[in-house]
């Protein structure tokens, strides 16, 4: 017999944490009992293909930094901002070795920077080049995901965009230091997203979604060497309870509301990424905003 299709599937991937951690604690379940509804949940590793998961109607929902709905909206693909975080500035830079000569942006021309391609790190890249009077195209990009802390370290490239947790532990080590930090260049939010049709077509379930989410992240900050354990425990290979706990301390917690200030950010950075042809085309960012906003409640 056929399985019946979920009322709601959400994407899942370790770089958005408040996902990450809903999928593990049944919140979202005891909500959608209420609605008499469904869960399913899809992992992943690469939260930069979000949207092609969207796209394809493998997933209603899911959650990245903010250059994958701006790739979405370039792409013609029909997705709607629900939710945001507040700026996560301590959560990110662009590092490179201690002793290395490397001492400004400018340098970086012609060099390897590590990053993974499609997610904030090109956002925030394309945006601290851009200042620096420098193309994208100016440096070599490697595109290496998770392992970029590693290249780094062994030398295969002269920089790398960081990301929690592992930023933190080479941070901790004084392996690295900050050539550029996030603040000043983007916001690093992160950003939840749905698909119009899932938005549109089932309000109550998309709000039930907020909501969990709302409590997982109420949860992390309550519990935050809990949830610590929970990602070393089912991310092996990255690094320790102590850091992901560190990682987890760094960054605020709680979804906000879509907000002129946030589709302003989204909006500079859209514009300079088709301007370098970073994006197939020029969008508009409002296009993607709920005429009638997801209501968000208190933490």
């Amino acid at each position: 017999m056929t399985q019946s299709k979920a009322d709601v599937t959400i994407g899942v991937h370790p770089n958005n944490h408040s996902l990450f951690v809903l999928r593990r604690l049944g919140f979202l379940e005891e909500i959608l009992k209420d609605h008499n509804a469904s869960v399913a949940w899809v992992d992943y590793t690469d939260g930069a293909k979000t949207p092609l998961r969207i796209a394809s109607g493998e997933i209603d929902f899911g959650g990245t930094g903010s250059t994958p709905p701006l790739t979405a909206q370039a792409s013609d693909i029909d997705i709607v901002y629900v939710a945001v975080s507040n700026p996560r500035t301590a959560s990110g830079a662009l590092v490179v070795r201690k002793a290395t000569p490397v001492q400004s942006v400018a340098d970086l021309k012609g060099l390897r920077i590590a990053l993974s391609e499609g997610s904030w790190h090109t956002s925030f890249l394309a945006t601290a080049l851009d200042k620096a009077g420098l193309l994208y195209d100016d440096v070599a990009r490697v595109d290496i995901g998770n392992e970029g802390a590693n290249a780094l370290l062994a030398g295969e490239v002269e920089a790398w965009v960081g990301n929690d947790p592992q930023l933190t532990e080479l941070h901790n080590k004084g392996l690295v230091r900050t050539l550029v930090p996030l603040e000043s260049h983007i916001s690093h939010r992160s950003v939840w997203f749905a698909s119009r049709n899932f938005a549109t077509s089932r309000p109550q379930l998309l709000k039930a979604v907020v909501e969990a989410l709302q409590q997982a992240d109420g949860w992390i900050q309550e519990n935050t060497r809990e949830a610590a354990e929970l990602f070393a425990r089912d991310l092996p290979h990255w690094p320790s309870v102590d850091s992901w706990e560190a990682a987890l301390r760094r960054r605020p917690w709680g979804l906000q509301p879509i907000t002129e200030e946030f589709i302003t950010e989204q909006q500079r950075v859209a514009d300079l990424l088709a301007r370098q042809h970073i994006l197939p085309k020029e969008i508009v960012v409002s296009d993607a905003v709920l005429p009638v906003p997801v209501e968000i409640g208190g933490e």
